[in-house]
């Protein structure tokens, strides 16, 4: 079954890119909310490929309507499958640079200084759950630098711009909520304390790979 799953999605992500259909496609938000859907799919193992497809997908129809980013911005759970993706797409250039090109789309728009501290808690702590998978995806992308030749080439550099772009904006993002325990209430206070050592982790390997 998934494998047919698969195909629509590779033949829906083949007519994202060309011309006479793309338009259409994109413009089709019942397909966007479906594919998104597929990525908030709890068990990524289960449909790891169909995700990957679907991960290509959404940054082609992103790239056509900016604006849908904004719609989901504020979904916390798609971000988390998002992250969730991150190991099956580590061999993969160009899913890896859809899958951070999305990132960075959606963290754009995460305007720290003017949301909800409840908002911004949330976004922390989902970045704190996920900082191994995010620092995983940072050791393993040296491998970019040398087995990207001739048409490779651009796809790393893409994949590396945008995800510079999402590491730079979740520093901001994690710096906004380094002082939080005039914020939180108890339950809250416990809840960072516990995550602040994998916050303070990922904010030093987040300011290595947007350095080099």
């Amino acid at each position: 079954m998934y494998s047919v799953l698969d195909a629509i999605l590779h033949a829906v992500e083949a007519l994202s890119v060309i011309d006479d259909h793309s338009q259409e496609l994109c413009s089709n938000k019942e397909l966007f909310q479906l594919v998104c859907e597929l990525v908030k799919y709890p068990d990524k193992f289960e449909i790891a490929t169909p995700c990957v497809t679907a991960t290509i997908l959404i940054a082609n129809i992103l790239s056509d309507v900016a604006d849908l980013a904004s719609e989901i911005s504020q979904d916390y759970q798609f971000l988390q499958g998002l992250f969730d993706i991150l190991p099956f797409v580590s061999s993969d250039l160009e899913a890896r640079s859809a899958l951070w090109s999305i990132v960075a789309r959606l963290l754009i728009r995460v305007q720290e200084d003017h949301i909800s501290l409840t908002s911004l808690h949330q976004y922390v702590l989902i970045l704190a759950n996920k900082s191994d998978l995010i620092e995983d995806d940072l050791l393993n992308g040296q491998f970019g630098e040398s087995t990207a030749e001739n048409d490779c080439l651009n796809t790393y550099e893409t994949m590396s711009n945008a995800r510079k772009a999402a590491l730079r904006r979740i520093i901001c993002i994690l710096n906004k909520w380094s002082d939080p325990k005039d914020h939180l209430d108890g339950n809250q206070t416990c809840e960072w304390q516990a995550s602040k050592v994998n916050i303070d982790r990922l904010l030093e390997c987040c300011r290595k790979y947007t350095e080099n």
